[in-house]
């Protein structure tokens, strides 16, 4: 396994910690009060090695701060650990310096950007060198995983679950699937291709269409037992041929006056023709008398066309009125607006300086001993207070000088709109004075054009819109001759009286030989009884394939359970401590993937922070196993286990522990 150890660290300017050298033994307790500096350690050490804080954020904030709580700038933060990995050591260093660049023709300068340095031994290195170097000793995400205890059970449960397969070097379930001997034979040809949760959805699918077939079939089968006939079909074939003989008699009976029908229709043909010209007629006379009316439809388009265009003006010019009222009304509005906006700005104020506290007593007496400061001191405390007097006084004169240009500025502005805003609202008003005016004159061409319209459509209503062709000689006598014909297809039409009723005759004979014959085809079983029994094998053939789904659906589910029985045992061998729950039972009676970690029993959520800490260890060790890497192990919160509670462990121990002390204090020893 390879053993890598923090032997020693030098943080400056990193985050509060502004020069501290830390050296490390095989174990290190690292105490202090809340924010004195404790995680800083650790943050330090993941950002050298990764450019992450010890939680594997990479947003955050590792320049110091003043007193203000603003960034302190133009210094370098720099960070250097010695590490030893399998007894060869080795020093890492990492600085980050900020880039200020001078803009072109002035003296500000403008920041550009974090630049960070890279050494190994002493070397200068790239940032993918050192990246490369890093991850060739420990890879990132097995770092996070055996360096904070609970960084493992911060993980999302699929992940956590996945880890732990790779512990225990779970085999296929083909493999697992064959240790049972017979048992699972039927379902090992499916598990070669398919995961468990796969083979399930594909056999319950298959049932649930299987059972929406069967439920189908019953009701089907009803309906085909409903369409047996039971019918005399002898009678029926007596009856049809009866019919048969009555419709040959009938249709011999027509055949006899065809002749006559041939002549009426050559005639009724004739007439036809005959209205045909009479149609013409009436048409060429109308289009005489359209052709008359030219003149005045002309006109009376034209009269229309003037009428459209003055009410199209009219439109557009309320249409206007409007837009240009609307602009008037804003611009009384804004006008309005801008003189409360400039007499409010008029009376903004800066607010008056506020003294500074007077110097504090510690600045010249110990506030632990309560003894006079040695007077070097006293005076650079002094110095200290004055030089942040005057760059109070000096920044609160800056911004009161802004303030004046700014408000200086915005009444400048606020009086420009104003002007504007005003000539906008006479421009509008006189405009619609105008836009009112012209509307009087379109009124007053309104009521003229509409009169010369009315004129000319009351002139072309005079004419008539058919022309009379009553008078008309080849009209009178087209007339004649239609009532000479009609007069004699009415006399040859008295011969062949009884034919309408003869047709009658045949055609209902037709429709009740049809009907007869349809009973008897209907009286066939054959078909329907065939149809019967095909259902009934097909309802037997369906609940035997529903069968074999559910089969194969409880055998899977039987699969799943031992296969579950055999992996937790497997995976809870590997820790001393923490047992995991790789599987929940369902409702269904099914079982879930799932990945709960629980000591005794007792889920991880459930357990102090001491017991917490204490089942992280154990994952660490496991996984340090499963990586053969060893880490140092930063503990947060170490004092929430008793000492005599923490397991042996095969890696260097860091303890974080929060105690009264206000400095941080650092014990090391070696085991």
């Amino acid at each position: 396994m390879k053993q890598i150890k923090l032997l020693s660290m030098h943080i400056q300017n990193f985050k509060g910690c502004k020069d501290r050298v830390i050296e490390f033994g095989e174990k290190c307790r690292i105490s202090g009060a809340n924010a004195t500096g404790k995680t800083t350690i650790f943050d330090a050490f993941t950002w050298l090695l990764f450019g992450k804080d010890s939680l594997g954020s990479s947003d955050f904030e590792i320049r110091p701060l003043d007193i203000d709580g603003n960034m302190i700038n133009n210094i370098e933060i720099s960070v250097e650990a010695k590490i030893s990995v399998d007894g060869d050591e080795y020093d890492l260093k990492k600085v980050q310096k900020q880039n200020w660049v001078k803009k072109r023709g002035t003296d500000t300068r403008e920041f550009k950007g974090n630049v960070n340095e890279f050494d190994i031994n002493g070397y200068p290195k790239s940032q993918k060198e050192f990246k490369e170097f890093v991850s060739g000793i420990v890879k990132e995400d097995v770092f996070n995983l055996i360096t904070n205890p609970s960084a493992f059970n911060a993980l999302h449960w699929e992940e956590q679950r996945e880890i732990l397969m790779e512990i225990v070097g779970c085999p296929s379930n083909v493999e697992i699937a064959k240790t049972f001997g017979e048992k699972y034979a039927l379902l090992i040809p499916e598990l070669k291709i398919a995961s468990t949760d796969d083979i399930l959805k594909k056999y319950k699918k298959a049932r649930i269409e299987l059972k929406k077939d069967e439920k189908e079939i019953p009701p089907r089968i009803d309906e085909a037992s409903k369409s047996l006939v039971i019918a005399d079909v002898g009678a029926l074939e007596i009856e049809k041929s009866a019919k048969e003989v009555a419709l040959q008699k009938v249709e011999d009976e027509l055949s006899g006056g065809n002749g006559k029908l041939e002549e009426i229709n050559s005639k009724r043909q004739e007439i036809m023709n005959l209205k045909f010209r009479i149609s013409e007629i009436q048409n060429e006379e109308n289009q005489k008398l359209f052709d008359k009316s030219k003149t005045l439809r002309d006109d009376l388009v034209s009269k229309e066309d003037t009428l459209r265009s003055v009410k199209r003006e009219i439109a557009e010019n309320n249409s206007e009125i409007k837009t240009v009222h609307s602009k008037y009304e804003w611009s009384i509005k804004e006008v309005k607006r801008l003189q409360e906006e400039w007499k409010a700005e008029k009376l903004k104020t800066f607010p008056e300086m506020i003294p500074m506290e007077p110097i504090p007593e510690s600045a010249s007496v110990c506030p632990t001993c309560g003894q006079d400061l040695p007077k070097d001191v006293i005076q650079k405390n002094i110095e200290n207070y004055e030089k942040k007097k005057q760059e109070y006084e000096d920044r609160y004169n800056a911004d009161l000088k802004t303030f004046k240009e700014q408000k200086a500025k915005k009444i400048r502005e606020i009086e420009t709109a104003g002007t504007e805003a005003a000539t906008d609202r006479d421009k509008y008003k006189s405009r619609e004075e105008e836009l009112r005016k012209s509307m009087v004159e379109l009124d007053s061409r309104l009521e003229e054009a509409q009169k010369a319209y009315d004129s000319a459509q009351e002139e072309l209503n005079r004419y008539p819109k058919t022309a009379d062709i009553s008078e008309k000689a080849e009209y009178l006598a087209t007339v004649e001759k239609i009532s000479v014909l009609e007069k004699e297809i009415e006399s040859m039409s008295s011969e062949t009286s009884g034919r309408a009723e003869l047709e009658a005759k045949k055609a209902v004979l037709k429709d009740e030989i049809a009907e007869i014959a349809g009973k008897i085809l209907a009286a066939d079983n054959t078909k329907t009884k065939k149809r019967i029994a095909e259902l009934e094998a097909e309802q037997k053939e369906v609940g035997q394939k529903i069968a074999n789904q559910e089969k194969m659906i409880n055998l899977t589910d039987d699969f799943i359970r031992s296969k579950s029985a055999m992996v937790a045992a497997d995976v809870n061998e590997k820790f001393n401590v923490v047992s995991f729950k790789l599987f929940e039972d369902q409702i269904n009676g099914g079982l879930k993937e799932a990945c709960e970690c629980t000591v005794n029993g007792v889920p991880l959520s459930s357990l102090n922070n001491g017991h917490r800490i204490i089942a992280g260890l154990d994952i660490i060790q496991s996984l340090s196993n499963l990586y053969e890497v060893s880490c140092p192990v930063f503990i947060d919160n170490s004092e929430a286990v008793n000492e005599v509670n923490f397991p042996e462990m095969n890696a260097q121990m860091i303890h974080l522990a929060v105690t009264e002390n206000k400095e941080l204090k650092i014990e090391s020893e070696d085991k």
